[in-house]
């Protein structure tokens, strides 16, 4: 079963996480704890300024030291909405920017950031050539871009089971293949 092509929209993307937004730590947030851990301690061995692309609600920016500053860009205003409530809720001063914006087109000057990590982000935007160059010109000479992404199974019944829904997440997100 495969994915046929499709023009990509970014209403796709913005359309289903202002309905995930509510929901999204109770669904997603243990089953993507390891790789935002993991994320978080990639990008703390560099520490300094750090651009986290697809923020989304905020669920890993507790999980930074103090000591660097964060800036948080995400495309869907109701997961950013959400990260602004956490953001004073815990009180984390470190926060200094959330704002709504495209990973294709950052609003940065070059070489702006020590570190750019982008969690679960590179397969959910239209051209990730062009984010990853981007990113790589958003960040200081020396510094590191954090990659985490879930890919599908290749075999077995989880790839069976995520196979099936498939059509069903096309559907309610208004892909059409």
């Amino acid at each position: 079963m495969g994915i046929a092509a499709y023009t990509f929209d970014k209403s796709v993307v913005e359309k289903p996480y202002a309905g995930w937004a509510p929901i999204y730590d109770f669904v997603f947030g243990a089953i993507f704890a390891t790789g935002r851990t993991a994320a978080v301690k990639a990008a703390e061995r560099i520490g300094g300024r750090i651009l986290e692309v697809g923020v989304g609600t905020g669920i890993s920016l507790a999980e930074y030291s103090p000591r660097n500053r964060i800036i948080g860009i995400d495309l869907s205003e109701p997961m950013l909405s959400r990260a602004r409530a956490r953001v004073r809720r815990q009180k984390l001063p470190n926060v200094v920017s959330l704002a709504v914006m495209d990973a294709e087109r950052l609003g940065f000057t070059d070489a702006f950031f020590d570190v750019v990590i982008a969690q679960f982000v590179i397969t959910a935007v239209a051209n990730p050539e062009v984010a990853l160059d981007e990113f790589a010109r958003v960040l200081k000479p020396g510094g590191e871009i954090v990659l985490v992404n879930h890919l599908g199974p290749e075999t077995g019944l989880r790839r069976t089971y995520e196979c099936s829904l498939a059509p069903l997440v096309w559907l309610a997100t208004g892909i059409s293949v």
